[in-house]
């Protein structure tokens, strides 16, 4: 009994090696990982032989102090080790590594839970349950809690949502959780021994009990990383309309002071040209042609798309790349300046990121539409491209940036302004050839 009692604990080691992978592996990998992923498995491997030969049991005594203890700093020593190894196979900080492997060790308590909770319905005739009777239960439990925790909480965590982990406060509470959870499960395990004087049913509600308690520090723990995620993106957001708003604020003043310069100039040439001097009428042409691409300020009927098109267009044109426009900027004068030039700045940045790309010059061109449609605003953005769009679940394209933690926010953005104005925005792509969407409602 003794010896099938530690090869439980064996068990044990290995679920939460598993765990702590599922909750670890889509976190950037070190260097020479596969070495260390080998090492880490003859880790995990000598920790698990270890248990059985050491007798070591997972079902403490409570009437000896020493037995109970024992278990508990047992415990905490093999999520020390697992917390050690999780940090040798990938890149993340020590906080991100500590609230892995805590939710790791709560999922294999919260297996070994249901486990035990099945027995209740299928009860064994000695404690601990002999091993080939309860191995393959043991394992096909786990295996159902596994599966059912990863498709409704694990792959709904990403990557950068766990690489944000850093806050010691929130990962102390969790650590707290953990050592609360520890001592439950150590108690439970120890009144279910038949012998322990606590009826039966109330060993059996304590077990019902202990999985929705597991269940709910796991859905909590999991809030927690959204809400931080939404705190953040939220900043950003307020940081980078702060910025757009000042860079506004310049562009138009830059662009006026240009215009008004260059309108200058323009007449200095022409004065040149009829003044009688000697002067190369090809070269005065010439000039007046390269001065005319700073003069040329689009004038759509709305100064902050005005300016946002004008800037947008002298990035083109320096390289190489075709910008259209056929817009009537009156239609959106109910907008914000800022969120137009957000908005319409976003987009375009997109654009001309993905043409910079392209060789040939015919395929160097960006369009913009903005047009009524009936009592709404239409807004297009096409450009041609090369390569994949990847789409998330809000019909959006997915940042191809390694760090989306920090990148992104352009495309969330022109969501969340499309949709301040109770419009909608979409992203399609054709052949070779990327539009954006977006249907805007004229106010009443």
């Amino acid at each position: 009994m003794a010896f099938d009692a530690a090869l439980l604990s064996a068990f044990t080691i290995v679920k939460l090696a598993l765990a702590t992978w599922l909750f670890s592996h889509t976190l950037p990998r070190r260097p020479s990982f596969s070495a260390r992923f080998v090492v880490a498995l003859v880790t995990v491997g000598c920790l698990a032989a270890a248990m059985p030969i050491m007798g070591f049991s997972v079902f403490p005594t409570l009437t000896d102090d020493f037995s109970f203890v024992a278990a508990v700093l047992q415990f905490v020593a093999v999520l020390a080790v697992d917390i050690v190894l999780q940090r040798a196979l990938f890149s993340c900080s020590v906080w991100t590594s500590t609230f892995c492997c805590s939710m790791a060790y709560l999922l294999e308590n919260l297996s070994s839970a249901a486990e035990r909770a099945m027995g209740t319905f299928f009860p064994s005739s000695s404690y601990p349950p002999p091993l080939l009777e309860t191995s393959l239960k043991y394992w096909l439990i786990s295996a159902v809690v596994f599966a059912a925790a990863y498709l409704l909480l694990i792959r709904r965590i990403e990557k950068n949502g766990l690489l944000q982990i850093s806050d010691p406060v929130m990962v102390v509470s969790a650590a707290l959780v953990i050592i609360v959870n520890m001592v439950l499960d150590l108690v439970i395990k120890d009144v279910s021994v038949p012998d322990f004087a606590l009826p039966r049913r109330y060993t059996e509600a304590l077990c019902w009990i202990y999985i929705l308690v597991c269940v709910y520090l796991m859905y909590s723990l999991f809030e927690i990383i959204y809400t931080r995620r939404l705190r953040l993106e939220v900043a950003t957001s307020e940081r980078l309309r702060a910025a757009e708003a000042r860079q506004y604020e310049l562009s138009r003043a830059n662009i006026e002071a240009i215009n008004l310069k260059c309108h200058d100039i323009k007449h200095q040439i022409r004065a040149l040209g009829g003044g009688g001097q000697a002067i190369d009428e090809r070269v005065l042409a010439d000039m007046e042609r390269e001065v005319e691409v700073y003069d040329s300020a689009v004038k759509s009927g709305n100064d902050a798309l005005d300016t946002i098109l004008t800037e947008k267009g002298l990035v083109c044109q320096r390289d190489g790349i075709t910008l259209s426009c056929i817009a009537d900027g009156a239609a959106l004068g109910f907008m914000d300046a800022v969120d137009l030039y957000s908005l319409f700045g976003n987009a375009l940045d997109n654009a001309i990121e993905a043409v910079e790309r392209l060789d040939d010059p015919e395929r160097r061109s960006v369009s913009v539409i903005v047009r009524r449609a009936g009592d709404m605003v239409s807004v297009h953005v096409e450009n041609f491209f090369d390569g994949q769009v990847h789409f998330g679940d809000d019909g959006l394209p997915v940042t191809r940036k390694e760090d989306q933690a920090n990148h992104g926010f352009g495309t969330r953005s022109m969501r969340l302004i499309v949709e301040r104005y109770g419009g909608t925005i979409s992203a399609n792509v054709t052949d070779d050839v990327y539009h954006v969407n977006a249907l805007i409602p004229l106010p009443a």
